[in-house]
C-alpha cells in the first residue's frame, strides 16, 4: 500500500523537509525536498520534482551560523553522504542518520509535488 505525498509531508516533521528555490530565465520555481541523510556537518536533501535532485545543506567550517547549498551532480558524492550518515546513527549521542524518508522515495518512484 502506498501512501501519497501530500500526506505523507504532512505527517513529516519541519526538521526533515525544506523547499528549495531556484531561479530560471526569469522564473521563480520552488520544490519542496526531504532529508535524507545528515552527518556532523552535512544535511542531504532530495527534491519532490519530476526529475529529483540532490541538494547538500553544509556548515561552514569558519562560521557555524552559515550554510551552504549546493546541488550536487556526481552521484559518487550522494553516494558518500550516505555511506558516512550510515555509518553512524543517532542513538546515544552518534553523528549520524540515514532517514526514513528514503524509504519512501524507493518504494514511491513516481511521486513528485506539484507547485
Amino acid at each position: 500500500m502506498s501512501l501519497d505525498l501530500e500526506t505523507f509531508l504532512q505527517h513529516t516533521p519541519a526538521a526533515e523537509k525544506t523547499i528549495i528555490h531556484t531561479q530560471k530565465r526569469n522564473q521563480h520555481q520552488q520544490f519542496p525536498a526531504l532529508l535524507i541523510a545528515q552527518t556532523p556537518s552535512q544535511k542531504l536533501f532530495v527534491t519532490l520534482e519530476a526529475q529529483r535532485r540532490y541538494v547538500t545543506h553544509t556548515i561552514a567550517e569558519d562560521n557555524p551560523d552559515e550554510l551552504e547549498l549546493d546541488f550536487v551532480e556526481d552521484y559518487a558524492e550522494v553516494e558518500a553522504i550516505l555511506e558516512d550518515a550510515g555509518l553512524y546513527g543517532v542513538h546515544d549521542g552518534e553523528v549520524g542518520i540515514v532517514y526514513h524518508n528514503l524509504l519512501f522515495l524507493l518504494m514511491n518512484p513516481e511521486k513528485s509535488a506539484e507547485f
